[in-house]
């Protein structure tokens, strides 16, 4: 296996995972402000929030990175149904 293959690889799990994570991450603020009661589980949980994005953005940052220069997306991406 090149290092470039290896890369790529990576690369592609990584964005793949932080979008996922990004998709999570909406639906759990969404219900967050959509719930009636604020109390302190509510500021904790806006906490964890915050650090999912942080390491969110982090792991989308480490899988652009990660691309090789050579490689270009392509519009299929493997695994999904219907591509």
């Amino acid at each position: 296996m090149s290092m470039s293959s290896f890369r790529e690889r990576a690369s592609t799990r990584l964005l793949r995972t932080g979008t996922e994570l990004a998709i999570d991450q909406r639906e759990i603020e969404e219900r967050l402000a959509a719930a009636a009661d604020r109390d302190s589980a509510y500021s904790s949980a806006l906490g964890a929030v915050a650090i999912a994005r942080w390491v969110d953005s982090a792991v989308l940052w480490l899988g652009w990175r990660m691309l090789p220069r050579t490689s270009v997306p392509t519009v299929t991406t493997p695994g999904l149904p219907g591509r």
